[in-house]
């Protein structure tokens, strides 16, 4: 007999409802709950409290409070930025930025020089994104200290320390220059007092032989010489750049240009000397090198020259080149032992480079009281005859009329004479 089947029926298949999945009803109770919590906050409690991280604070807010007092602040906390709680409306203070709050010192209590400590207060800087009433407190720390001074400023030229420079052989360090030459200090007036002196130490290990700049260190120091170092006072620049200026140096001789003699005078047959026959000098390279001898200033032997007497002579050096000992001049003395002169009355006076459009008439008949010197047996020989009062008119500026003109002194017959004084002669000159 077969035994009947007890086991309950299978459902038929068909399509499962969202309500039959766990994870569909625990999203959607996630969402009810947020739904739910922006509805109350918004509508019913949208008050809330933010806290913005990293806030900087702002010296300069109101700082015309302390200024005013000729006060500056001289040292402030380590510290940069603070956290601010922000309160209000929570859809909107979320979005606040650091950039979006302004905290700043309070200076009310500021009446002098000192430390004071001062309360951090915040508000709000963004006022068009962020409308409404949101509160801003510092939340740590609340009070800074502060101090203030009074402040200066002094200006004092940068001083060049170079003595630990050294130099190839045969050439000098001729001068040092700072860029920028002189630096401005700001700072509390009782620290500047201190500060005598800015100076530029260099230290160049290789040896110069051509002028470089270098980078320097700039060091305050007080009136003793000896480092300071300020606690708040600063400097427009730490460092400055250095040119030394290198020199080649040589030693040259000395040698001396003669004017006013006869055209035909041997200046080698007068004896003279100089009080140094060489001069230490020091220039570029390229100047230096160019260099034979040195002159100094010209000596007039027509107009200059006395028996027993010293000159001075400057010595005339070129742009750049500069006397290594300080030398500026010398003294020329010249040996008259053999030497002799003369008074004549020249009757020979001629003319040369006459222009074409003039005529000059001489109308002197003598030139008196010509004084010559030369060697004892070449005067003691020496006759008027032998002398000409010689006009060059070229070097004389002609105008139709009489005239007074010039005349050098030649003398044709010997090479080691010449005269001393000046001469003229009346001419009449006219148009051709």
């Amino acid at each position: 007999m077969q035994k009947p089947n007890n086991a309950a029926p299978k459902p038929a298949a068909g399509r499962r409802s969202l309500w039959n999945y766990p994870l569909f009803s625990l999203l959607l109770a996630l969402f009810c709950g947020f739904v739910a919590w922006l509805v109350v906050t918004v509508y019913f409690d949208p008050q809330g409290t933010y806290v913005v991280s990293d806030v900087p604070i702002n010296y300069a807010n109101s700082a015309s409070t302390y200024t005013a007092l000729g006060l500056d602040i001289v040292e402030r906390p380590e510290i940069e930025t603070v956290d601010v709680s922000v309160s209000g409306n929570s859809t909107i203070i979320g979005n606040l930025e650091a950039s979006d709050i302004l905290v700043y010192p309070s200076y009310a209590g500021v009446t002098g020089a000192g430390r004071a400590t001062l309360r951090l207060q915040a508000r709000l800087a963004n006022t068009t994104d962020f409308p409404g009433d949101i509160d801003c407190s510092v939340v740590d720390p609340q009070t800074i200290d502060v101090v203030f001074d009074e402040v200066s400023e002094k200006t004092l030229p940068i001083t060049v320390d170079a003595s630990g420079v050294t130099v190839a052989d045969g050439h000098m360090l001729n001068r040092t220059a700072a860029v920028p030459s002189e630096i401005t200090l700001r700072g509390p007036t009782s620290e500047l007092d201190h500060i005598d002196s800015i100076v530029a130490t260099v230290t160049e290990m290789t040896e110069l032989a051509d002028t470089t700049t270098v980078p320097a260190a700039l060091e305050l120091r007080d009136d003793t010489g000896a480092p300071f170092t300020p606690q708040y006072t600063t400097m427009e620049s730490e460092t400055a750049n250095i040119t030394l200026t290198v020199y080649q140096v040589r030693e040259l001789p000395l040698t001396v240009d003669f004017i006013g003699a006869p055209s035909n005078f041997d200046t080698d047959s007068l004896r003279y000397t100089l009080s140094q026959k060489t001069l230490r000098v020091a220039g570029p390279a390229r100047v230096i090198g160019a260099l034979n001898e040195l002159t100094v200033s010209d000596f007039d032997l027509a107009r200059e020259f006395e028996p027993g007497r010293d000159y001075q002579r400057l010595v005339e050096l070129p742009a750049g080149v500069v006397s290594v000992d300080d030398v500026t001049s010398v003294t020329l003395s010249f040996d008259t032992s053999d030497l002799a002169s003369t008074t004549l009355n020249l009757s020979q006076i001629r003319t040369i480079n006459e222009p074409s459009g003039y005529e000059v008439e001489i109308l002197s008949s003598v030139v008196n009281d010509v004084t010559v010197y030369g060697p004892a047996d070449e005067i003691e020989s020496l006759s008027a005859d032998s002398v000409i009062a010689q006009i060059d008119c070229q070097s004389v500026n002609l105008t139709v009329g009489q005239q007074t003109i010039p005349v050098t002194i030649q003398i044709p017959s010997s090479t080691r004479m010449f005269a001393t004084g000046s001469y003229t002669v009346q001419c009449e000159v006219s148009a051709r």
